[in-house]
């Protein structure tokens, strides 16, 4: 039943409200309407199309970017760091994953969040998949031919991944011995809480039917025709509605929302969840009156409850790219480029095999500090980090939130101290990275690796820009505000460079695009990886919501999607945000409630958007 007529749904009153149908949102949805007593609503701002090749085949990944229908295409404000530039924000509007390491989902619990760590979180990640095993045989390149250790990984959930993708370029084993040459060992097992090294990438893809594997198609389609599940896509929420309560908090009895230009509103008798994502689950939550009441009487707001903390504590992946001419025996992206080679590429994909097949990226490296400096360039940058840290915090008005990111920093500091966790990331693209600066040239064959950092000291906001909900939030990510964000990228990126430069990756590369100093900040874009914004840490730290994802100063308002990690993780964030889903609604000491979704970590019903090289990375 679940996509029902706005009649029907404004019909009944749901014992669950979710609001936002993407990666948490519809793993929220399917496992609360298991429970046949209760009746579950979802409302997507998006619509719902199960056919479209963009979405379903491999290696037309990206191509829904900055598309209206399938995309928000949210742009920050001007970065003051980064040459006034405003980056764009891709998220996930309508219907490959890398996990964090042990140390960092443990540290969770350090910043006062009960039961919130890997054992716990490793069992929902776990929950949410199904591994594919039968791609594992004796003849597959060294890389992929050792199975996932069942220990780590799922069987049996709704997300199908797989690591053995339908073809692996070359170049692929040529990165990881160059890397290997440089000292960066191979990591064979991905996902067991340890991430360094260089190492494969499971991607959400069912090698079976060559499709993607995402959450429209593995928690809403098998559920379609359960009767207590309703779902109202093209139907943007626009405010929570609370009443007061005797004990001084307020209840959420209802949302009000937008279909086809008719304000409108549903009620609910048990809870409401946020799942909209980093940008706009913050931007509901002051549109609904709650957070900074500065901010709130500015647009005209009355302040229901004073929560300065929302939209504050913004993180977010960066990454820029070196591209290089490679061989023209090379099997790229760029042949899809050629009519021929479409064609052909499309009768291979009937047999699930050829580019359209596979995702461009199979591996990355992740690089811990001594791998991109010396000691004393390590204690360099670790000095520069903490005076402007310093500087940072002393800017911030609200006690809480500034002892929890005093808190959060000094985590940073012992893991970059230690040595033990990844600062860096190279990410392989088969072929030339979609860029409006660099353009490939037709006929020619590109390698690129992105430089990707990991923990940015740097912090920024997202607010509500007025009172009309129908404007973007005001994204400010505040990208490297942190000096020493800009000089690891730039350690990172000259590593990628030096990798081109190592055997045997050096034989297939013919030329170069070398641009470094300011480079990195006329060219960085997002990966896509948002966070922080509605942080699950104590009222003490400067929280948002407690360890039940329950909004302080309510009963039963609670968000469950990315916006609630309190820091970056290095990661790919998709396993985790169908982690957070899982663990809440399955009860993993967090009981089964209601959630708020519009952003790409909750995405929408009609595509989990990735970044181009990252959709089906996670």
């Amino acid at each position: 039943m679940p996509i029902v007529p706005t009649a029907v749904f404004l019909a009944v009153q749901f014992d669950y409200l979710i609001v936002g149908g993407g990666t948490s949102g519809l793993c929220v949805a399917a496992r609360l309407s298991e429970d046949k007593s209760v009746l579950v609503g979802v409302l997507e701002a998006g619509s719902y199309d199960s056919d479209l090749p963009e979405i379903a085949v491999p290696g037309l990944v990206g191509r829904t970017m900055a598309h209206p229908v399938y995309d928000w295409t949210f742009f920050s404000e001007p970065q003051v760091h980064a040459n006034g530039r405003s980056i764009l924000q891709s998220r996930g509007k309508g219907l490959g994953t890398l996990r964090p390491s042990k140390e960092e989902l443990n540290a969770l619990e350090e910043l006062g969040n009960k039961g919130w760590n890997w054992n716990s979180l490793l069992e929902s990640m776990k929950k949410s998949e199904h591994t594919l095993q039968d791609d594992f045989r004796s003849d597959n390149d060294k890389m992929f031919s050792i199975p996932p250790d069942p220990e780590f990984h799922g069987h049996g959930g709704p997300i199908i991944k797989s690591l053995f993708p339908a073809s692996i370029p070359p170049i692929h084993a040529a990165l990881f011995d160059a890397a290997e040459n440089l000292g960066v060992a191979r990591c064979a097992e991905t996902g067991h809480g340890v991430v360094l090294g260089s190492m494969p990438v499971f991607t959400t893809i069912d090698t079976r039917t060559a499709t993607r594997s995402y959450a429209a198609s593995g928690y809403y389609k098998p559920n379609a025709g359960r009767s207590n599940l309703l779902i109202l896509t093209e139907a943007q929420a626009t405010k929570v509605i609370l009443e007061d309560q005797e004990d001084g908090r307020k209840k959420a009895v209802g949302v009000e929302f937008i279909k086809n230009g008719n304000w409108l509103s549903s009620s609910v008798r048990k809870e409401v969840i946020l799942s909209a994502g980093s940008f706009q689950s913050p931007q509901l939550l002051e549109l609904s009156g709650i957070g900074n009441p500065e901010i709130l009487n500015t647009h005209g707001i009355k302040t229901l409850i004073n929560l300065p903390e929302v939209g504050e504590n913004l993180q977010d992946h960066t990454m820029v790219f070196t591209i290089a001419e490679v061989d023209e025996t090379m099997d790229t992206m760029e042949l899809l480029l050629d009519p021929q080679q479409q064609r052909k590429h499309a009768e291979l994909y009937k047999n699930q095999r050829g580019m359209l097949a596979s995702v461009p990226t199979s591996g990355s490296i992740f690089l811990e500090p001594s791998k991109l400096g010396n000691a004393e360039e390590l204690h360099a940058w670790r000095d520069l980090a903490e005076s402007q840290c310093s500087s940072y915090l002393s800017s911030i008005r609200s006690p809480g939130l500034k002892r929890g990111i005093q808190k959060q920093y000094k985590l940073q500091r012992e893991w970059f101290s230690c040595n033990r966790q990844a600062e860096g990331e190279i990410i392989f693209f088969n072929g030339h990275y979609p860029s409006a600066e660099l353009q490939p040239k037709l006929g020619k064959r590109y390698l690129s690796l992105s430089a990707a950092l990991m923990h940015p000291f740097s912090r920024g906001t997202v607010h509500i820009k007025s009172a009309n909900p129908l404007d973007p939030p005001a994204i400010d990510p505040n990208y490297f505000a942190n000096d020493a964000d800009v000089e690891m990228t730039l350690r990172i990126l000259k590593l990628a460079f030096k990798l081109q430069e190592t055997a045997p990756l050096c034989d297939v590369i013919k030329e170069r695009d070398e641009n470094l100093k300011g480079y990195i900040k006329n060219m960085f874009s997002s990966v896509f990886h948002p966070v922080g914004t509605a942080a699950m840490m104590s009222r003490e730290l400067g929280g948002v919501v407690d360890d039940k994802l329950i909004v302080y100063g309510t009963s039963n308002l609670r968000v469950v999607d990315l916006s609630i990690l309190p820091m970056e993780l290095a990661c790919h964030t998709q396993s985790i945000a169908y982690a957070i889903g899982e663990k809440w609604a399955r009860g993993n000491s967090v009981p089964r409630e209601i959630l708020l979704g519009f952003g790409k970590e909750s995405s929408s019903l009609i595509y989990d958007l990735m970044p181009p090289f990252g959709c089906l990375l996670g």
